[in-house]
């Protein structure tokens, strides 16, 4: 139950996100490369103690693994800025919510993880609760067709970022695993930014807040939590949970700038609470199964 109330907590804290984009007005590249700046900085103490008490376990060879994972998220970070940016909100949280659609394939492909029915039937209830969200909301416009396409490459790299936290659940220390993570992504922002703006300032320090409000909320809270839970949940399982992103963020933001949910809201969540609660059942009776086969 701790468990997945910390998955729960790194779900809302990475619920957060799409308002502090919105807040800021930076360019998407920069809010990428700062955010994970920043948070690289902030952790670097807890990486340095991680490697002093793990350093007899840990080989330099070990790092390598965090490089693909570095780069997908670097791309998912500008490119869900950009596209966040580029078409209606709804559309944005419509695609990239669609992770469960394309996390069995690569929980399977990647990690040789399969889904059962139970998880399927699950994640097909919680995806008809963001349809539902989004149905009525969701444009076709061509003029946001190019955001569109954004978000949704923005969720692939996602999908494939949190898949290769799957595939990496055996570092000894989570921190030894995200920092290097953060700090190689930090530096392929940086480099895009280079490449592509004029220039890589802040420009205030009001700027300067929002981009560490977005290095320990959603960064540090958010993402260190979910790839900590991928040690104990199932790919399917957590992608699931996951979808509650815009639950969390229809919440804050009703209580932030006083946007009303529609009614449309409260039944797409019960669905997304339902088909959860489905996959998280079939993943503890597959756990008690492995447990009592292993005894």
């Amino acid at each position: 139950m701790l468990r997945f109330l910390l998955l729960l907590s790194g779900v809302f804290f990475c619920s957060t996100s799409v308002i502090l984009i919105r807040s800021s007005s930076l360019p998407p590249a920069l809010v990428g490369s700062y955010r994970l700046l920043f948070a690289s900085l902030l952790l670097l103490p807890i990486f340095l103690k991680s490697w002093h008490t793990h350093r007899e376990r840990v080989q330099l060879r070990m790092f390598r693994r965090c490089l693909i994972p570095a780069a997908l998220l670097s791309v998912h970070l500008i490119s869900w800025a950009l596209g966040a940016r580029m078409t209606y909100i709804a559309n944005a949280t419509l695609i990239i919510n669609l992770t469960p659609a394309v996390m069995p394939f690569l929980a399977f492909f990647l990690i040789k993880e399969k889904v059962t029915r139970r998880e399927i039937l699950g994640t097909l209830v919680a995806l008809a609760g963001v349809a539902v969200l989004s149905a009525n909301a969701f444009s076709i416009n061509p003029d946001y067709l190019l955001g569109n396409f954004v978000c949704f490459g923005s969720m692939i790299t996602f999908a494939a970022y949190l898949a290769f936290g799957r595939i990496n659940k055996d570092f000894p220390s989570i921190w030894l695993y995200m920092v290097p993570i953060y700090v190689v992504a930090t530096a392929l922002s940086f480099l895009f930014s280079l490449l592509t703006l004029d220039s890589i300032s802040l420009g205030s320090w009001e700027e300067a807040g929002w981009m560490l409000a977005m290095a320990i909320l959603p960064t540090i809270l958010g993402h260190v939590t979910l790839n900590n839970s991928l040690r104990y949940f199932t790919a399917q399982t957590f992608a699931v949970v996951n979808l509650h992103q815009f639950v969390s963020a229809g919440i804050l933001g009703w209580l932030i700038f006083s946007d009303t949910p529609p009614l449309t809201f409260y039944f797409a969540a019960t669905l997304c609470v339902s088909g959860a609660v489905i996959v998280i059942h079939e993943a503890a009776k597959i756990r008690r199964a492995a447990r009592k086969a292993k005894a």
